[in-house]
């Protein structure tokens, strides 16, 4: 944490910050290790956001504990809750999908109301390989592989190079308490299958296998750079005023390329979709991304329609 703050300074000196606090273990240690530290940090203001999802017969349990910890701690608790099994089946989302845009959106008001500079989350190293594997599993471009940054945008993640044997051990250590989510031990959850049954297997093949994964993202991430720059040019060599995209310009590229360059234009991730928009290049026709917007070949032009 000291060493990521001092190689990235992922947290500006004089920050206000608002931490995402469960109560789990990870942020527990998060929040204890912040206030140890808050000199080194140079940290202005420590405050905690709970959320409370409402799906568990513990919620109730685990907003209290999150009551007791910050009085105990002198810091100040915002708490939310939503009811996010309605709004996943409203939105036709799954309940993590759902439930982690409900907890932004109260972290992110919070933010801007109670005057926050960054929100601070205790995501670590093991979530990041979870991250990773999951992405893999669905097919996912590099894009994917990288899971996610120690900064991104508002959001910091100070535990992001540290395991969560080595948070789980430094809470025991330390004589901390935190609460138990049973919902992390159920294995009808793929990212729970990858924690308690891929990720043992992978550390018999190598211990520091997270440390591994880590390698492989900083590879990845120049990589990607580098994509990301070529993308930018043939972006701005095949673009019309109206926003379509010249056919034989993108003929002409890699399929990597063309491939950046439609999930880029058209704003989609889904690699499905992207693909299929991809061979309207060599057959024309028309693909429905949702939402009501279409990619349509219209002879020497690729070009996005929106329909209400």
């Amino acid at each position: 944490m000291v060493r990521l703050q001092r190689e990235e300074r992922i947290i500006p000196e004089g920050s206000s910050l608002l931490v995402a606090f469960s109560g789990g273990v990870d942020s527990v240690v998060l929040v204890d290790v912040l206030l140890e530290l808050r000199d080194f940090f140079g940290l202005k203001r420590i405050a905690l956001a709970h959320f409370n999802h409402m799906l568990r017969e513990e919620a109730e349990r685990d907003e209290e504990f999150c009551r007791e910890f910050a009085r105990e701690r002198k810091l100040e608790l915002f708490t939310g809750r939503g009811d996010v099994r309605s709004y996943a089946k409203e939105k036709g989302k799954s309940l993590e999908e759902a439930g982690r845009e409900m907890r932004y959106s109260f972290l992110r008001k919070v933010k801007s109301k109670e005057g926050f500079d960054l929100i601070a989350t205790a995501h670590h190293l093991t979530d990041l390989v979870e991250t990773t594997l999951i992405w893999m599993v669905r097919g996912s471009g590099v894009e994917g592989l990288l899971g996610f940054e120690p900064k991104e945008k508002d959001v910091v993640r100070p535990l992001y190079r540290v395991k969560r044997e080595e948070i789980e051990a430094y809470a025991r250590a330390s004589g901390l308490k935190w609460v138990e989510d049973r919902t992390n031990y159920d294995l009808r959850f793929l990212r729970n299958k990858i924690r308690h049954k891929v990720i043992p297997v992978l550390k018999e093949a190598n211990t520091n296998v997270e440390e591994a994964f880590l390698r492989m993202r900083e590879i990845l991430k120049g990589e990607d750079s580098f994509l990301r720059s070529a993308t930018e040019e043939v972006l701005k060599e095949a673009r019309t005023r109206d926003n379509c995209l010249l056919v034989r310009v993108l003929e002409e590229k890699p399929v990597a390329l063309q491939r950046r360059v439609i999930r880029e234009w058209a704003g989609i991730r889904n690699l499905s979709k992207v693909e299929q928009v991809r061979r309207l290049l060599g057959r024309g026709g028309e693909v429905n991304l949702g939402g009501g917007l279409f990619a349509r070949r219209r002879g020497p032009l690729l070009c996005l329609k929106k329909f209400s």
